[in-house]
């Protein structure tokens, strides 16, 4: 039988509300991808969030993946990607005690010291204090808080001075042989491992990026100082510590 394409991605939205709003697969703790409270959740219907559209009679702010997503004409970044990059600079972690800089092993990505790249790179497209969130790739803005300039302001927005100094790195080279060395460097107290959880995610260049260690999609524990993270836990403690104990061993340097 034959299928349109033009049908499927209808379907294939569909598919990916009802994965990520039933949690299938991963056992969902925070509110679900339909339901109001989930922050990347920006069309009209949603409550509880301080960004959504605002204009009733645009069909577009109804619905929830175009703020992301387009099925055609799509960015090459990553699939269907409705966005634009930001025009914002930001930096890489640096530090003379950071063990990857020196390591050639980690800088297979040529940007590796220059700007943040990757899915990391994506979230910088809202993140970044600048870009209206209603700007979509393919269409006009779309309305939102009743403006379609609209931007991310205060702790919703990505801090610049963070990322070069205090905020983990992002969009590095995390393979076998960066953490050998690392294991060389900072010796067996504080010792380096892969992750060994499939949902604790390296990218496709096995660089370390935001989605590492939070999903955009489906938060896993619903608490506000860790927004979108992959894992749940029977607590606080457990559900964020498991997410770095996948890749440190802080045994005897809690």
């Amino acid at each position: 039988m034959m299928v349109k394409t033009d049908n499927l991605f209808p379907v294939l939205l569909f598919l990916i509300v009802v994965f990520f709003d039933t949690g299938a697969g991963f056992g969902a703790q925070g509110p679900k991808f339909t339901e109001g409270g989930n922050k990347h959740n920006l069309s009209f219907s949603n409550t509880g969030v301080n960004y959504k559209a605002t204009n009733a009679s645009d069909p577009r702010g109804k619905q929830i993946c175009i703020f992301c997503h387009t099925p055609h004409n799509a960015k090459p970044q990553t699939v269907l990607w409705n966005r634009n990059d930001t025009t914002q600079t930001f930096g890489h972690y640096s530090s003379n005690t950071l063990a990857i800089h020196t390591d050639p092993a980690a800088k297979t990505s040529s940007d590796y010291k220059s700007e943040p790249n990757g899915s990391s790179r994506l979230c910088l497209s809202c993140h970044d204090g600048v870009t209206a969130l209603g700007a979509v790739l393919n269409g006009d803005a779309i309305e939102v808080n009743n403006n379609v300039n609209t931007v991310m302001s205060g702790t919703h927005v990505f801090n610049r001075t963070k990322i070069t100094n205090s905020h983990h790195p992002v969009s590095f080279v995390y393979n076998a042989s960066v953490r050998d060395r690392l294991n060389v460097l900072e010796g067996p107290g504080n010792s380096y491992q892969l992750p060994t959880n499939a949902k604790i995610r390296l990218d496709r260049e096995n660089r370390m990026q935001c989605i590492t260690c939070h999903d955009p999609h489906q938060t896993q524990y619903n608490d506000p100082t860790t927004p979108f993270w992959v894992l749940d836990g029977t607590s606080a403690t457990n559900a964020h510590d498991s997410v770095c104990t996948n890749c440190h061993n802080f045994t005897n340097n809690p």
